[in-house]
């Protein structure tokens, strides 16, 4: 008897069911986050210039170094599905605040909170994902999540835009100069946080076995429970290389790409010599050439055992092509050497998360999923800040076709994340050519997804967490 179960396409994951609530509440609130994010941008550079940009990016950066182990431990201990609810509704009443943002140190008060509740909210739903799907829609979900995260950035960037249209709409005497332009989209944001948070409180509780052994315990959870449950986390990353490497990896891609979404315009506009149709051309083939990584990953999951493998590939292929990109002199070659960009951060996120959603237990990956997203953040804001002023540093010439502090500034980038590939893949070379590697990695896999199963059964006898939430589709 044939026990292979036919995958799900996309469309019917999203069509109807609780994780189709589960994504399109993610997809709403990815868009409002996005619009946060570009509107704080426009509000700091009116209060403080490129300064007060750098100052808001670099704010964005402190909870994560701080706050990420906390919100790991909760988010092992407590109802994921409460966590979410708590970040969406706790962004939506603080975002409007913003509006009245008129000075650099409340701009950075407010974001600093909105940026904890973003992270409070971003571990539980990726740790959530496998006990919400079948384990052969795993990497479809995957996909489509990450489809809802950065897949919604044009939605926030036009948002922005078409709401600063209608200032007129929302000025007052009470409203500061500086925010009067934003105010319609920190109001717009914060319905999207609503619904997005109302969205998921429909949903069953999604519990992890820790937390299920807790509640049955009776539910206290002491300061040092969260402190020692915050050190296993942290040992277990220590102890754990093929985390750390998607960590390393992924950290390093956000890095790397960060340099794209700050410099992109200026290296098309003032090196290429082209003007915003230019500009619009490079990002429409990032984004193609990343969904169709996406797509083809998903496509041919199946086949893609080593998950590890195809991440560190798809990373080394991300940073060759941007620092490609880097040395063209038309908009065309730009085009090319993005779409293969987009081509292999599509993949590599999903082979990423797919990867530590197959390897790490469910009860730590909270724990895992809140480094991991910390880091990323990090890499990324950080990277948005010190991009243009590294551009100014940078002020040379005559070095080949690196010509041009906007060109060393992208080519550096893409050369992190190349070199982080590269390390990626040579901290891998003993798989190559391993006899018997297919059938070992399929027991592997065999063996997690007998844990899950196992691990399912008893939260259902528990009566607090939901099969599979994919089974109505099925």
């Amino acid at each position: 008897m044939n026990d292979f179960v036919q995958p799900l396409t996309a469309g019917a994951m999203i069509r109807r069911g609780p994780f189709a609530r589960f994504w399109w509440a993610a997809a709403i609130g990815s868009t409002g986050d996005w619009i946060t994010i570009f509107a704080t941008i426009g509000v700091a550079d009116e209060i403080g210039g490129g300064g007060g940009i750098l100052v808001a990016l670099l704010s964005r950066v402190l909870p994560g170094l701080v706050f990420g182990p906390f919100v790991g431990a909760i988010t092992d201990s407590l109802d994921r599905r409460r966590l979410i609810v708590i970040a969406d509704l706790g962004r939506a009443l603080i975002v409007p605040f913003l509006i009245f943002a008129s000075t650099l140190p409340m701009l950075v008060l407010i974001t600093v909170a909105l940026e904890m509740l973003s992270l409070l909210g971003q571990a539980p739903r990726a740790a959530a994902v496998p006990s919400m799907v079948r384990s052969e829609n795993i990497v479809t979900a995957n996909s489509l999540m990450l489809g809802a995260a950065y897949g919604t950035i044009p939605a926030g960037a036009a948002f922005n835009f078409v709401l600063a249209l209608f200032p007129a709409l929302v000025i007052g005497t009470i409203i500061p100069a500086a925010t009067q332009a934003f105010a319609l989209a920190f109001l717009v944001d914060g319905v999207t946080f609503l619904v997005s948070g109302l969205i998921v409180a429909t949903l069953p509780a999604l519990k992890s076995t820790l937390a299920i052994e807790i509640e049955a315990d009776g539910g206290h959870i002491a300061a040092k429970d969260t402190l020692r449950s915050i050190i296993e986390g942290a040992r277990y990353l220590w102890r754990d290389r093929s985390v750390r490497r998607v960590i390393v990896g992924m950290t390093a891609a956000l890095f790397g790409g960060g340099t794209v979404i700050v410099i992109g315009k200026p290296f098309v506009e003032d090196v290429l010599r082209a003007d915003e149709t230019g500009f619009f051309a490079i990002v429409t083939a990032l984004g193609v050439g990343a969904a169709i990584g996406i797509a083809a990953v998903s496509a041919y999951s199946s086949r893609l055992t080593r998950r590890d493998v195809v991440f560190a590939t798809s990373v080394a292929l991300t940073g060759a092509s941007l620092s490609l990109a880097a040395m063209v002199n038309t908009v065309g070659g730009a085009v090319s050497w993005l779409f293969l960009m987009g081509l292999g951060a599509g993949a590599a996120y999903v082979m990423g998360l797919t990867h530590l959603h197959e390897h790490v237990e469910d009860e730590m990956q909270g724990r895992v999923f809140a480094t991991l997203f910390g880091m990323m953040r990090i890499g990324l804001f950080v990277s948005m800040g010190i991009a243009v002023p590294l551009a100014g540093a940078l002020n040379v010439a005559g070095i080949g076709r690196l010509n041009d502090p906007n060109r060393l500034v992208l080519f550096f980038g893409g050369a992190i994340m190349l070199l982080s590939g590269g390390a990626l893949l040579w901290s891998l070379r003993a798989l190559f050519g391993r006899p018997k590697l297919e059938s070992a990695t399929h027991d592997i896999i065999a063996h997690v997804d007998q844990a899950r199963r196992a691990s399912r059964q008893r939260q259902g006898g528990a009566g607090t967490t939901p099969r599979n939430l994919d089974e109505d589709e099925s």
